[in-house]
């Protein structure tokens, strides 16, 4: 028996790799690779697996694993700082596209506690999906992004109470209101309890382990700890999953949150790759390929919700218009966690059989248009922002310091991250006049309420641009992370002030020569700048002389030392 499951576990992930090196060749989300591995290796394909059991059991720690390490890397201390995005974008979100998809259902028939779980599958999105493509592409700390990041949040801490409420749906409970409430008068009970003991508890432990200097100890601290709580809170009547959350919260708490966290990663990856393979083996292909255009129709129906409900959130929270038509781009998908809903749904009787298959089938196909939807995410939220019945809310909803009118020889700050606060606090104390566009409308609130001169707006737009007085502006320095938004403000900028001194920051060296191209007069890039100083610290310790060292230096930022022979 043991053989046949590792003769199976084998199957499975040598099926895998190739599956998702194809998947990468076309520029497909990786996930996708892992559903099809399941459809090709269970009973409705090629029958390779007959374990299934032993795979949803192995699927199952992937959930926990997952929810762990979303617990590591929120904290409640990143919770307070994007509360507005994760609490008001998040809950509106949620709310709307619930009430939208239920009542859809709800219009075609379908009984009232079902559609509503049917609301519950469509409004969550893929975190993991979204937050890599993101990532891939330098823009999580963008506007759009972070706005994404934040309703992601909300849909990942909203998972445990959807699981929590099918019981309720399905009308297996006695006294369903009752039972409710004692569920949370419990779970708020222990929770409160395992948080206060075991933060003191934990934050000494690992303080313990760590002063060992042994990396295999501490990972096995980490898990033991995560499965630990998890368990405590199953005999407790709690979910796993909830109890694997707050595992991840607490650590996330202490000074090694992210070494727990890189160190979990690769076997929440291995297990979770086990879990979309299991959702995998479910979807029948027949099934699929017989209900084709239904299946289309259905998931071009709730894209276009998406979009249009993702988009109405954002805006709401003061993203600006380009960033929330972003953001509805980005989070149109059908997420992972539905797919946990979905098998309890099924346990529990809200889905049969056939709608089980259609709705596997539909999120599916919205994963896969994924990658193009965040790809072109930004362009087109900036292009429709260009239209003039768009461009009020271009500009944003808060107040303007009229002094930006008066204002000239001044600097424009783009952007108001760690580099955009020195050059404010330079510019203050030398007496220079600024500007400073913002698009995180709490930093503009907070920055106004200081006496700050900042504006809310998006800096690709050219009345925004007009409002920071471009036309009368000496320089303006662009710090945000993101590299199409760079690219798109040089080049706005110049066509509006020909004489206008640019200093953008680039994350990559390939980025620096087409924004000179599109006009920037100075490009900083991250890469290559800790590039230098990390040579200059190096080889100051091998007494070169200045002269040779400081040329050494220029060859290096000029990219000159990669054309020269050994």
């Amino acid at each position: 028996m043991h053989n046949l499951v590792l003769t199976e576990l084998l199957v499975i992930f040598s099926l895998s790799v190739a599956v998702v090196m194809l998947c990468h060749r076309f520029r497909v989300a990786p996930i996708i690779g892992f559903l099809i591995t399941g459809v090709v290796a269970g009973p409705h394909g090629l029958s390779l697996v007959s374990s299934i059991k032993e795979v949803d059991l192995l699927a199952e720690i992937g959930v926990m694993l997952l929810l762990f390490t979303i617990g590591l890397e929120l904290s409640l201390s990143k919770l307070m700082e994007m509360k507005h995005a994760v609490f008001v974008g998040g809950g509106l979100q949620f709310t709307m596209t619930t009430m939208v998809a239920g009542g859809i259902a709800w219009n075609l028939a379908i009984p009232s506690n079902q559609a509503i779980f049917i609301g519950f599958l469509v409004t969550l999105s893929s975190t993991a999906i979204v937050l890599k493509i993101l990532q891939q592409r330098g823009e999580t700390g963008a506007t759009h992004g972070s706005a994404s990041m934040g309703i992601l949040i909300f849909q990942d801490l909203i998972v445990v109470p959807m699981l929590l409420l099918i019981p309720l749906l399905a009308g297996t409970a006695a006294h369903p209101l009752q039972e409710l409430g004692l569920f949370l008068l419990k779970s708020t009970i222990i929770g409160l309890v395992i948080w206060f003991v075991a933060r003191r508890f934990i934050a000494t432990m690992l303080f313990r382990i760590v002063r060992q200097r042994d990396p295999e100890l501490f990972l096995l601290s980490v898990i033991v700890i995560g499965l630990g709580i998890a368990w405590l809170t199953a005999l407790a009547g709690l979910s796993l999953a909830l109890g694997a959350f707050l595992a991840g919260l607490i650590i996330s708490e202490s000074e090694f949150s992210h070494q727990a966290f890189s160190a979990v990663l690769p076997f929440r990856d291995i297990f979770t790759s086990l879990f979309f393979v299991s959702v995998g083996m479910l979807l029948d292909a027949s099934f699929l390929w017989d209900n084709l255009t239904e299946i289309i129709i259905v998931a071009i129906v709730v894209i276009v919700i998406k979009i249009f409900l993702t988009f109405g959130s954002a805006i709401f929270t003061g993203a600006g218009f380009a960033a929330s038509i972003a953001v509805g781009l980005c989070l149109a998908q059908v997420g992972e966690f539905s797919f946990v809903l979905a098998k309890a749904g099924i346990a529990a009787g809200l889905l049969s059989p056939t709608s089980y298959q259609f709705f596997l089938a539909v999120s599916i196909l919205t994963m896969a248009m994924t990658p193009s939807l965040v790809e072109r995410s930004g362009r087109w939220g900036r292009t429709l922002a260009q239209w003039r019945i768009f461009r009020r809310l271009a500009i944003g909803r808060s107040p303007v310091d009229p002094t930006h009118k008066r204002l000239t020889n001044h600097l424009i700050i783009v952007g108001l991250g760690e580099n955009g606060q020195n050059a404010k606090q330079l510019a203050h104390r030398h007496n220079i006049p600024y500007v400073i566009l913002e698009t995180n409308p709490e930093t503009v609130r907070r920055e106004l309420a200081s006496g700050a001169h900042i504006q809310f707006g998006d800096a690709t737009q050219s009345a925004v641009l007009h409002h920071a007085g471009i036309a009368n502006a000496k320089t303006m320095l662009i710090t945000i992370p993101d590299a199409a938004a760079t690219r798109n403000i040089v080049a706005t900028v110049r066509r509006l002030n020909a004489n206008l001194l640019i200093v953008a920051r680039s994350n990559f060296v390939t980025e620096v020569q087409e924004l000179e191209s599109l006009g920037a007069n100075h490009v900083v890039s991250l890469q290559l700048e800790a590039s230098v100083a990390l040579c200059h610290k190096v080889f100051s310790a091998f007494s070169l002389p200045p002269s040779t060292l400081a040329q050494d230096l220029d060859d290096v930022r000029a990219n000159r030392i990669l054309h020269q022979t050994l």
